[in-house]
């Protein structure tokens, strides 16, 4: 009957330790925290074990038991929950961290010291013992471990730190009932109190039972699998991975939003059943080809339009893994759609005038360069409003806005194809056209002016505009010599107009 009862005082906490010993570091074998907490519960099993054999064996081995097994796992232990505490707090990386690691030798010194038995215990073979000097000193340095790591868990405290609540009401706890039972063991061992000693090292569960709800509420000491899916469902980038045929096998919630569908819709389906607009034919090709190769994407631009109806800029990048001897595809989706907007904006405003949308005098500048270049003949046509000052001074400067719009959309009506029409500024614009063109074009540009232009449903004005034209390369071979060519003819034209007036 006693050896069920100490079965189930003793070898099941120590079970429950080493359990929690394998978990921690079946979590991530590579980190210190883990491999140091699993450390700490294995010596705390043998903490447990120690106290099983030496009730068993008892009054035999029992100096033995007690100094090397029971108090040097007890020490060893302290000494890890120190080092433990120490790495929560990243007190190591603190300038002069590396001092921290003296708190250790005085434990290390007590270790060394345990082969001294009239040091650690003074025992006459009867059914007392008194702790010598070196186990006095020992379990003063256990507490003072202890003390250290409360207050390492208070100043987590005050960070905000949830977990360090746990830890303070588990190492308190701890501290409290081994420094009770362990006084009461010593000064009631001759009485029917002597059952304190067995009960000493339950304190630990506190502690233990501490670290297991921190892992559990807040994912201290958490597995790389936790880790891995906090990374893919927190990214602030989309995450998928596809086999050759395309197909998804893993989408982050990013990319559900980007395809405006649910993550079950797109896991095992072929991404481009989310493409819209896509060249399919072309899309697999490339893909399967750079599955044989094994190519990398960077930065590698996509237009789409997903199931919704929202059209979408992407950028990618990819990877290659191998999952079970199976070559499988990492990308890493980026939407820069708003930003693609924004650039366009930029694009356009550096080369479109904004009261009339025709290309600027940069667009114009561009086309004639690359007319130029390319050596085709061409004619350059200036066109300038007649009478805009007098339009803005006798109806106000929205009516002389109104009077530039017309035209410009008068221009914008009939230079099509590779006719191309801009507004230099002020009442002044730019035709570049076909020379076979250019007479019919402008018979057509005076044709439309001669309609008035309404500014109300009482109100109407007259519209002329003067032209002038340069040929290339009958009249120059340079920007600069077709316009002085084209702006005397317009000039010219001004004057007669203003004659027949």
């Amino acid at each position: 009957m006693k050896l069920i009862l100490y079965t189930i005082l003793y070898l099941v906490p120590a079970i429950i330790f080493i359990f929690l010993a394998g978990m921690v570091y079946s979590n991530n074998s590579n980190s210190r925290k883990h491999i140091t907490c699993s450390l700490l519960f294995l010596f705390s099993a043998l903490w447990f074990i120690g106290t099983f054999t030496y009730i068993l064996v008892y009054p035999r081995f029992f100096e033995y038991i007690l100094i090397y097994w029971i108090n040097g796992a007890v020490m060893l232990a302290a000494l890890l929950s120190l080092h433990l505490w120490l790495l929560n707090t990243n007190m190591y990386d603190k300038k002069n961290g590396h001092r921290f690691k003296l708190l250790f030798l005085p434990g290390i010194l007590s270790l060394l010291t345990l082969p001294i038995h009239s040091w650690m215990i003074n025992w006459n073979g009867t059914l007392t013992f008194t702790p010598g000097p070196g186990l006095l000193i020992m379990w003063g340095l256990d507490f003072s471990y202890l003390v250290i790591n409360i207050v390492l868990t208070i100043k987590e405290m005050k960070k905000g730190n949830k977990s360090a609540k746990l830890w303070f009401v588990g190492i308190l706890s701890f501290f409290v009932w081994s420094l009770v039972f362990l006084i009461g063991s010593i000064l009631l061992q001759n009485t029917s109190f002597n059952f304190l000693s067995y009960i000493v090292p339950h304190g630990s569960l506190f502690w233990a039972f501490a670290i297991f709800l921190s892992m559990s509420k807040y994912d201290y000491l958490s597995s790389y699998e936790t880790r891995y899916n906090i990374l893919f469902e927190r990214s602030p980038l989309g995450i998928i991975i596809m086999d050759k045929e395309a197909v998804i096998l893993e989408a982050s919630p990013l990319v559900s939003k980007y395809f405006g569908v649910e993550k079950e819709e797109l896991l095992h389906s072929p991404i481009l059943s989310f493409l819209g607009g896509v060249d399919k034919e072309k899309f697999m090709r490339e893909h399967e080809n750079g599955f044989d190769k094994q190519i990398k994407l960077v930065d590698f631009e996509i237009n789409f339009t997903n199931p919704v109806g929202e059209k979408l800029t992407v950028l990618i990048d990819s990877d290659f893994i191998m999952v079970e001897g199976k070559p499988l595809q990492f990308v890493i989706v980026k939407d820069i759609t708003e930003a693609k907007v924004k650039e366009q904006k930029v694009q356009y405003l550096a080369y479109h005038d904004l009261l009339t949308g025709l290309p600027n005098r940069a667009a114009f500048e561009n086309h004639i360069f690359k007319l130029l270049n390319d050596n085709l003949k061409f004619n350059l046509v200036l066109i300038d409003l007649n009478k805009l000052k007098l339009i803005n001074d006798s109806y106000g400067h929205q009516a002389g806005d109104k009077a530039i719009q017309h035209i410009a959309t008068i221009l914008k009506e009939i230079t099509t194809g590779h006719n191309h029409a801009a507004r230099l500024g002020g009442d002044e614009f730019v035709l570049l056209l076909c020379p076979n063109e250019t007479d019919q074009l402008i018979r057509k540009i005076r044709e439309k002016l001669t309609i008035p232009l309404s500014l109300s449903k009482e109100q109407q004005i007259n519209l002329s505009a003067s032209m002038g034209v340069a040929e290339f390369p009958h009249d120059g071979t340079t920007m600069d010599q077709l316009y002085s060519v084209a702006d005397k003819r317009m000039y010219n034209d001004k004057q007669k107009s203003n004659k027949e007036k």
